[in-house]
């Protein structure tokens, strides 16, 4: 072993413990300063981010010509010869009913029929009875809206009232948006909603009247048409393979398909090899999106194997890839992990999805492309960010989150991130990309990368990160002791002369956890203040020792951990959104402190108190 394992060792605290940033409960700000926080020099205040327009000078023009070209094509589509365009023979039919798989709930089919729309983006009540009355809270709210996705959940228990009410909706989307409008009208919310209605056509199309059977038929023939031209000009990720699904779907479920499925899994193909990596992750790094694609494709099989058609080796292959990665990325609970914009998604879907699972694939303890590494001793487990922001729009929903890692014991999450909840709004979303959400080190309330700023930048180029880390290096060593994983990013060298180091070792049997964080000075000219989050899980209780560097760690099970540190610990308010739909109170333990012309060094550990031990101290 090239690397002794680290140990901590009594010695003089490195840092120091100022006020920690606290929360503020009025609005979704991850952390700001105490007055008393920000007094040791100027140089210590972040600067305002500024966007560099010349350093993305070549990504402004492709977007800004392909805004245009957006625009021109929304004049195309609305304009008569287009609509005529999409008229053709109607259906009488639907061939297959599609299984879909993803997550299903009587809960928010409740919410629906009272008119309450919790959508990805926002939350609506409908008071006039249509949704397609209300004003949208948001863009993406509008999309969740129009392609009807949210039908899903009355799958778990549709009575014939609530039939009638669905048949009363889609035919009042037929009537004012079956032409064409700019948001339903969008290549993938096109595509999910000719996948919705097919999977569901049975809970909306029994027992339905000619009129509006052979209304519904009709739109999503045209719906079809209107893929086959546009599926390629969806947004690219996660968008675009909705599309390619959702094309090959429409070939294989209504009449008249082939050129559709043609095009549809040629295009397929090529999303499928640009999207999902070798090691199964998607090139978002967002992990629940690992389980919309998988769920997307599994419905896409069930259909094709309905028809007794061959399903393309390509599609098979990118699910024996993408198995492994959603087992890799789960707790003990059974939900994901939150790293890059994902939720812990929903209890027994990820369950679901592996039973699917033909193990043709070797699990692994490194995920190379994704770049996350998984620790796994005893009942004790750590999956660890270890990588780069994704490319251009792939990052739009990505986190600076760099080096931040999430710990669980069993069934029960200690330390995580911070999540995320789309169905907050944006505002709340966009404050948990910062690396101060995450349970890792922020330097002058920096993040590690930033957020594309400025309106017409946004608009541009979207949301994506940029100027994060680009060199991240990791490496795995493992003896008798137990395993030592050893990282670094250079995401705060541009901006303060500074890198960021990080080791942590656990033990075999998994009570003994410690870790180091280490700031190396590389052309620093001033001291920074830098704090070092942990956030805790809501159903942890937290209790600092009067020695002020040390927490004892209560579990809902009765488990007790406790957590040192060589510097003073502060126990701060925080936020977690884990479960993506609520914001729920909790607290981050704090290791504040300034860097110097030396590196700075902060030992923590963690270790698991039994029997007698529960009630000492480190």
């Amino acid at each position: 072993m090239g690397k002794p394992l680290p140990s901590l060792s009594k010695q003089e605290p490195t840092s120091s413990s100022p006020e920690p940033p606290r929360l503020q409960a009025a609005q979704p700000a991850i952390a700001t300063t105490s007055q008393s926080s920000v007094a040791v020099e100027a140089s210590d205040a972040p600067a305002a981010y500024k966007f560099s327009m010349f350093a993305n000078a070549r990504d402004l023009i492709a977007g800004a010509r392909a805004g245009m070209g957006a625009s021109w094509q929304r004049l195309l589509h609305k304009s008569p010869i287009w609509q005529r365009s999409l008229n053709g023979p109607a259906p009488d039919r639907i061939f297959v009913n599609p299984r879909s798989f993803h997550p299903k709930s009587i809960a928010e089919a409740e919410l629906l029929i009272m008119g309450r729309f919790r959508l990805p983006g926002g939350d609506a009540t409908a008071r006039d009875g249509s949704p397609f009355f209300i004003k949208p809270p948001s863009d993406e709210w509008a999309e969740s809206l129009h392609s009807f996705h949210w039908l899903r959940h009355f799958d778990a228990g549709g009575s014939e009232p609530v039939q009638e009410h669905l048949r009363q909706l889609i035919a009042h989307w037929v009537r004012t948006h079956g032409t064409w409008h700019e948001v339903a009208w969008r290549p993938h919310v096109t595509a999910r909603r000719l996948i919705t209605w097919a999977s569901f056509g049975r809970l909306i199309l029994a027992n339905a009247d000619v009129l509006f059977r052979s209304r519904v038929l009709l739109s999503m023939a045209r719906q079809a048409r209107h893929l086959l031209k546009t599926a390629q000009a969806a947004p690219a990720g996660l968008d675009r393979m909705v599309a390619a699904i959702g094309l090959v779907q429409s070939g294989v479920f209504l009449p008249d398909g082939d050129a559709r499925m043609a095009k549809g899994l040629h295009m397929l193909s090529e999303e499928l090899g640009e999207q999902i990596l070798p090691d199964g992750g998607h090139i978002s790094r967002n992990p629940e999106t690992v389980l919309s694609v998988a769920s997307d494709l599994l419905s896409l099989v069930d259909a094709m194997t309905q028809r007794d058609l061959i399903v393309p080796v390509t599609i098979r292959r990118a699910l024996d890839r993408m198995m492994p990665m959603i087992r890799f990325m789960l707790h003990g609970d059974g939900r994901l992990a939150l790293f890059n914009g994902g939720t812990e998604g929903v209890g027994g879907w990820p369950q679901t999805l592996l039973s699917y699972d033909t193990g043709r694939t070797r699990e692994t303890l490194h995920s190379a492309q994704a770049g996350y590494h998984r620790i796994a001793c005893g009942e004790t487990l750590i999956i660890a960010d270890c990588g780069a922001a994704p490319p251009g729009d792939m990052s739009r929903g990505a986190h600076a989150g760099t080096l931040s890692f999430e710990l669980s014991a069993g069934d029960e999450r200690i330390i995580v991130n911070g999540g995320t909840a789309p169905m907050k709004g944006a505002a709340w979303v966009q404050a948990m990309r910062a690396t101060a959400a995450h349970s890792t080190v922020t330097i002058a309330d920096t993040s590690s990368a930033h957020v594309v700023n400025g309106a017409w930048a946004q608009r541009v180029l979207g949301l994506r990160l940029i100027d994060g880390p680009t060199r991240i290096e990791h490496k795995r060593h493992e003896n008798e002791a137990g395993i030592l994983l050893d990282t670094s990013h250079d995401g705060y060298t541009k901006p303060f002369g500074l890198v960021h180091h990080r080791d942590i070792f656990v033990a075999h049997d998994g009570n003994d956890i410690r870790g180091e964080d280490r700031l190396v000075p590389r052309g620093a000219t001033s001291s920074r203040r830098f704090a070092t989050r942990f956030h805790l899980h809501p159903s942890v209780k937290a209790a600092r020792g009067s020695d002020r560097k040390s927490v004892v760690l209560t579990l809902p099970s009765g488990a007790t951990w406790r957590f040192g540190a060589d510097a003073e610990i502060d126990l701060a308010d925080g936020v977690y959104l884990g479960s993506g739909d609520a914001i729920r109170k909790t607290q981050q333990i704090v290791i504040a402190g300034t860097t110097g012309t030396e590196p700075t060094t902060v030992k923590w550990a963690l270790k698991k108190a039994t029997g007698i031990e529960a009630g000492a101290s480190i």
